[in-house]
């Protein structure tokens, strides 16, 4: 349980980071108003919730259907984070331009899916595997 609770913080940690950087630089352009909409705080908390309870799924899922139960829970994942890219695409808001919106939300739907997915091999290294 201590490796996927750990695995869970640090893919919040990581996939936090690499969002909030990424929000900031996007958003220090100033090409509209999106930081209205998706505030970095509010990304951030999205993430990292997000990341904690995957840790504490991937647990369940592996306790209960070993292999192919992840495997298939890492196709849910993919097909979720690129079903997930038509909610920028159609946002629109009457009182704030969100031009540029899709532009910084669709990297940072993949932000959090990629280190999710990169990390794991690492739950599954024991101690007799050899780096």
């Amino acid at each position: 349980m201590t490796r996927f609770l750990v695995y869970g913080i640090l893919t919040a940690v990581l996939s936090s980071t690499a969002v909030g950087v990424y929000l900031h630089y996007f958003y220090a352009m100033e090409f509209d108003e999106s930081f209205k909409v998706m505030p970095i705080w509010r990304v951030i908390s999205i993430y990292c919730s997000i990341a904690l309870v995957s840790g504490i799924v991937v647990y369940w899922v592996n306790k209960k259907f070993q292999f192919k139960g992840i495997l298939m829970l890492n196709v849910l994942v993919v097909l979720v984070s690129i079903a997930s890219i038509g909610l920028p695409i159609t946002y629109a808001n009457s009182e704030i331009d969100t031009t540029f919106l899709p532009v910084a939300a669709i990297p940072a739907h993949f932000i959090l899916p990629l280190v999710w997915l990169g990390l794991q091999p690492f739950l599954f290294i024991s101690k007799k595997t050899q780096l």
